[in-house]
């Protein structure tokens, strides 16, 4: 049984961003690395970047996280207010890699306690809602490619911020922890979270828009 047999009621619109991004040409050592962009989302909304490898999917993540350079603008806002972008980057994204910057030393409950000190937050629950409690005594390192990736999801939950930038979130996953992954869209969108994900397979998530995006 998935941690969710439903989606349970929530507080709504705990969250109350949009973003807007205009033209954003992302750079890579002086030179454009994705075409311009252009998008916009409300409390809720959520987009999918698609585009075969090399297209700059992961590229517009990063520019949106300010951890690259890019031409263009990206503003973050509650309602009429522009917000200070470096704030927001700072206490309200989460962006989660392939790689997740999990220590493969740890144990996964030494993960979380972890996690949980560094955002000052109790993890609760959080193995049990990434069904990996059994696996709470394993070192990172020994779990499958699936476990590590819903272990890269931790932070999601310790630690709840407005906007998830999520990098191939269904990669390596069955199908149990696919649906994880969309449970746990599902509740931050109805919060009024936003939400990104790079993709180039063919998951979906129901409402959420589609954007191709292309190198530069």
């Amino acid at each position: 049984m998935l941690p969710w047999p439903g989606i349970p009621h929530v507080r709504a619109m705990a969250f109350e961003m949009s973003l807007s991004c205009d033209d954003v040409c992302v750079q890579r050592a002086g030179k454009d690395v994705l075409a311009g962009v252009s998008l916009s989302l409300a409390p809720g909304e959520a987009v999918m970047l698609r585009g075969p490898n090399g297209s700059g999917k992961t590229s517009m993540l990063r520019a949106v996280a300010g951890l690259a350079s890019f031409d263009g603008e990206i503003v973050f806002s509650r309602g009429v207010q522009v917000l200070d972008p470096a704030f927001i980057r700072a206490h309200e994204i989460h962006m989660v890699s392939p790689e997740g910057g999990l220590s493969p030393r740890l144990t996964v409950r030494e993960t979380a306690r972890f996690l949980g000190a560094f955002y000052g937050r109790d993890p609760g629950e959080s193995l049990g809602q990434l069904g990996l409690e059994k696996q709470g005594h394993l070192r990172v390192g020994d779990l499958s490619t699936g476990q590590r990736r819903r272990l890269s999801l931790l932070r999601l939950l310790i630690s709840p911020r407005a906007l998830w930038l999520l990098d191939e979130p269904f990669a390596a996953l069955d199908e149990e922890g696919k649906e994880i992954v969309r449970a746990l869209i599902d509740i931050h969108r109805a919060r009024g979270g936003l939400v990104m994900l790079a993709l180039h397979d063919r998951e979906a998530l129901p409402s959420a828009k589609t954007l191709f995006v292309e190198a530069a």
